[in-house]
């Protein structure tokens, strides 16, 4: 007995008028149909038969030729040629419903007429199956078949923005801007480059009188006032000296300036009055409360000198400027441009002192555990808490240097939104006593970023503990 991978398979030809129109191997063991229907075997546009018609039955493993009386064909059965007719006639055919059906061997073979169409069948040993063969010039490997460049910059394209996204989420938001003591020294010295400036021409009239004389102002108010007499002309500075810029040359208007300046000083403030009664007697006040005059009186000190006045209870509440101008005396004082700047000289802000460095260490405790509405991995929360550290380091060192002292411990809770960003963070406890502290931490706890969590909101409380180290 044949193995069963041994059988042999059915093998069909379809000729009509004379052509063949196909031909086929039927690996698969199964009943063949003929007909219109698109779902038959095949498919044969024949007005003899119904839609579908099962040809070749398969029943109990045996193929069997089903044919109607009125088609025409012949079968090999052993060793003879017979035809349709001559398969009734000898009983060899059965009747099988409309029709009749004849069980064929692994050695039969034949033909089957219908109208214009011959159908032919044999059975034949399976051909091995066929080895697909690709194209020379498509055979290889994968990496032969690979385009390279493109594959070159793909790859590296991916690195750097794996890389660009791994740097990115482990950075902490910006500080707020901070202030100068915060700053490092090397920001804060600032550097004002030196100007040498030619000072405008000065008014040399009074460049004669000697330092030691004193300038005469006005009469005593009882005295009737004197016209001013008219200004002598300036004489035009020598245009060579005050170009020049030489360290002597510099030096001699600067002492000419301060002499200038001390005249009008003493001429135009209360100096005057200090050192000459009334501005222009030859007594001095000053000789009055000296050690020698303890038993007179301030308001007889001042008494006769004009400008000045002594308060009392009845006119201590009086505007002296009125007093003044009633004609009790007059009011020495300074023109807009008295004492006003000439020749402008460098000006530094000078550099930043020393600074002692100051570190500070922070250890983050055991945290709380977890509650709300969501679900979030406690370690999650621990590595985001971990990479931002630095940032609390941070606000702690910037209050060390105002306290080097300070250190203790400052347990802060916060909320992680459903979005993953932190919606409140509040301190439940600063033993460090530095509000300011606590404010930058939360501050900074608010732009962290956690892994969104599941189901809504997650509230957890980390403890940090601060301590100098150096």
């Amino acid at each position: 007995m044949a193995q069963r991978g041994d059988r042999k398979i059915l093998r069909i030809g379809i000729i009509q008028n004379g052509k063949i129109i196909e031909e086929r191997l039927l690996r698969r063991r199964e009943s063949v149909t003929i007909g219109q229907a698109s779902r038959n075997t095949f498919v044969i546009p024949v007005n003899g038969l119904p839609k579908t018609y099962t040809l070749f039955e398969l029943r109990g493993g045996v193929y069997h030729l089903n044919f109607q009386p009125d088609m025409g064909g012949r079968v090999s059965v052993d060793s003879s040629v017979l035809d349709f007719e001559a398969l009734k006639s000898q009983n060899l055919a059965k009747r099988h419903g409309d029709g009749f059906s004849l069980a064929l061997a692994e050695k039969s073979r034949g033909k089957v007429v219908v109208d214009d169409v011959t159908v032919l069948f044999q059975f034949v040993a399976p051909p091995p199956p066929a080895r697909l063969q690709l194209p020379a010039n498509v055979r290889g490997g994968l990496l032969q078949s690979m385009d390279w460049p493109f594959v070159t910059t793909l790859t590296s394209s991916a690195v750097v923005q794996i890389f660009a996204m791994v740097f990115i989420t482990s950075q902490d938001y910006p500080d707020e801007p901070k202030a100068i003591e915060d700053l490092p020294d090397r920001f804060v010295e600032m550097v004002v480059r030196k100007k040498v400036d030619v000072p405008p021409p000065k008014d040399t009239s009074k460049d004669e009188a000697k330092e030691g004389d004193e300038p005469k102002d006005e009469v005593a108010a009882d005295e009737p006032k004197k016209k001013p007499e008219p200004k002598p002309a300036k004489a035009q500075p020598d245009a060579a000296d005050e170009k020049d810029v030489t360290p002597e040359a510099v030096a001699r208007r600067e002492a000419k300036h301060r002499r200038e300046m001390t005249a009008k000083v003493e001429n135009n403030t209360i100096l005057k009055f200090i050192g000459t009664k009334g501005g222009d007697g030859p007594g001095s006040i000053v000789d009055s409360l000296g050690a020698g005059a303890a038993d007179i009186a301030m308001k007889d000190a001042f008494d006769g000198a004009s400008g000045t006045m002594v308060a009392t209870s009845e006119g201590a509440a009086r505007d002296t400027r009125r007093r003044v101008g009633g004609g009790t005396g007059k009011v020495a004082g300074l023109d807009k441009d008295a004492l006003k700047a000439k020749g402008g000289g460098p000006v530094t802000s000078g550099t930043k002192g020393s600074e002692v460095a100051v570190k500070g260490s922070v250890k983050v405790k055991r945290p709380s555990e977890t509650f709300g509405t969501g679900v979030l991995d406690s370690e999650e929360i621990a590595k985001v808490v971990r990479r931002r550290k630095t940032a609390i380091k941070s606000c702690y060192e910037r209050q060390l240097k105002r306290n080097p002292k300070l250190e203790g411990s400052v347990k802060v809770q916060f909320t992680i939104e459903q979005s993953g960003r932190v919606g409140k963070a509040t301190i439940l406890q600063n033993s460090t006593g530095d509000g300011a502290l606590g404010t930058c931490i939360t501050n900074s706890i608010m732009r962290w970023r956690f892994r969104k969590p599941d189901g809504g909101s997650v509230t957890v409380a980390y403890p940090f503990v601060f301590a100098p180290s150096s």
